[in-house]
């Protein structure tokens, strides 16, 4: 008996193991549906995102009345979780409305593997054709040549010419015409790009990578076509000597699926390459100047504090010099301070917050300093805190200066002791509030960590029930 109850509980426990490695490796797979509001030249999308499954399934998306198939595009991200590669696909269909009007799609089931998954009905309203500008971004074609079946890769730059110290944008799309009408497959992007971005990135320059994770889809208009843009790299780049700058070509190889001839039959898969131009950015010497290659190179205006309104000799003093803006961020210099019988100057505290997106590099640097007064009088603090830059609008150097008299042994300063010199409509407003501590909550973790939990609970308690009998 006491054999048939080791047995009983030595299966039970695999049994649980198994059972929890099952929950932890089954994939999510999940519906997405596209705008259901949309012009009659923007196509209905249909998605299945499948979650940590390295599988590839074939997924055959319904009809819809009123609507012709195109192409299908499938992204691959594996990424690193929990030591662990965990690979999300997202397979999408597009669908063409025939003719404006409202279209009913009832609610459907697709087979993805073993698992069925269901959605629910939509009406999908077609509207008819206003003017691209109405609708769709306009762009400029790249410069690459349009290549056959209007799909190709570009790598572009916002500037061709900079200043040292400059930045410009660089950008790796994948642009597919929506009346392809192929499956297209990006293969293995993640190992593909770091290959990339070894021969793409300049080795005299500072990187500000926007850190894409996930291809994004972005509709543009140009050549009188629509084009759906897959977005795969984008930096800012800043050139830190006057060398110029050469970028050679890339190539991305992607997976194209056929269709079989015969009715049923498997589909034919190719390796497909699409290659990029090589690319030059010259770059211009600053103005000559006394500090031209230690300056930094941008829009930026200063926004300062003193804590402590009327200090006496020896007390301590926070004096906060900000330089916000947009450039390089990371590499602002701290303001030559000279040395000086009227102040002990502490060297400065710095805190750094930097924002990137849309090929746009901006933000602040703080620094902080402890000021001790040695004497009674009036000080402009400007005769010790100045910050001289070349300001890429007005193309000269300028210089961002303190607006602060401190009064030591004096009466106390009046409300408003910090100054703000603030541009019009700028887009720093209020960037001085960003709060970028909170990190999300990972639903999903904490549910699978619940029910491993439980079922241990479970296993611990049939087994004591089962000993105790």
């Amino acid at each position: 008996m006491k054999f048939l109850k080791f047995q009983f509980l030595v299966a039970l426990f695999f049994y649980g193991l198994l059972s929890m490695k099952a929950l932890a490796q089954e994939p999510s797979i999940s519906i997405d549906l596209g705008e259901t509001d949309i012009s009659i030249e923007r196509p209905f999308t249909i998605s299945v995102v499948i979650k940590n499954s390295d599988s590839r399934p074939v997924v055959n998306f319904p009809p819809i009345k009123g609507f012709i198939k195109k192409g299908t595009v499938t992204s691959v991200s594996p990424a690193e979780m929990n030591g662990k590669t965990v690979v999300s696909q997202v397979i999408t269909q597009s669908y063409a409305a025939i003719r404006p009007g409202q279209f009913r799609l009832p609610p459907f089931e697709l087979i993805v593997g073993e698992t069925t998954i269901q959605s629910e009905e939509v009406i999908i309203t077609v509207k008819p054709q206003p003017t691209p500008a109405d609708t769709v971004r306009a762009v400029a074609a790249p410069p690459e040549t349009i290549a056959k079946n209007d799909v190709f890769l570009s790598l572009s730059t916002s500037k061709s010419s900079v200043y040292t110290g400059e930045g410009f944008s660089l950008k790796l799309s994948f642009f597919v015409a929506e009346s392809y009408p192929f499956e297209l497959t990006f293969y293995e992007l993640d190992q593909q790009l770091q290959q990339l971005l070894k021969i793409v990135r300049p080795a005299n320059c500072w990187e500000e990578n926007e850190g894409i994770t996930d291809l994004s889809r972005h509709t543009v208009f140009f050549n009188g076509k629509r084009y759906a843009e897959y977005r795969i790299y984008q930096a800012t780049y800043f050139p830190l000597n006057r060398q110029s700058i050469q970028i050679p070509s890339v190539r991305l190889n992607l997976l194209q699926y056929r269709p079989s001839a015969k009715p049923g039959g498997e589909r034919k898969k190719e390796m497909v390459a699409y290659a990029t131009r090589p690319l030059s950015v010259s770059v211009t010497p600053l103005p000559p100047h006394p500090l031209r290659d230690q300056v930094a190179v941008g829009q930026y205006r200063l926004i300062e504090t003193s804590l402590r309104k009327n200090p006496a000799v020896g007390q301590s003093v926070q004096y906060n010099f900000r330089i916000t803006g947009e450039g390089n961020i990371a590499s602002l210099p701290a303001p030559v301070v000279p040395d000086s019988t009227t102040f002990d100057i502490f060297s400065p505290g710095e805190k750094t917050v930097i924002n990137r997106g849309g090929g746009i590099v901006s933000g602040y640097k703080t620094f902080s300093y402890a000021l001790i007064p040695r004497q009674n009088g009036n000080f402009p603090l400007a005769s010790f805190f100045q910050w001289i830059y070349f300001d890429l609008k007005r193309q000269r150097y300028d210089t961002l200066q303190s607006a602060i008299t401190l009064r030591v042994g004096g009466t106390a300063l009046p409300e408003g002791d910090t100054v703000r010199v603030s541009l019009p409509g700028s887009i720093y407003t209020g960037i001085e509030q960003t709060d970028s501590s909170q990190q999300p909550v990972n639903l999903q973790e904490m549910l699978r960590l619940l029910v491993n939990i439980l079922l241990v609970g479970m296993i611990v308690g049939m087994m004591y029930l089962f000993w105790r009998k």
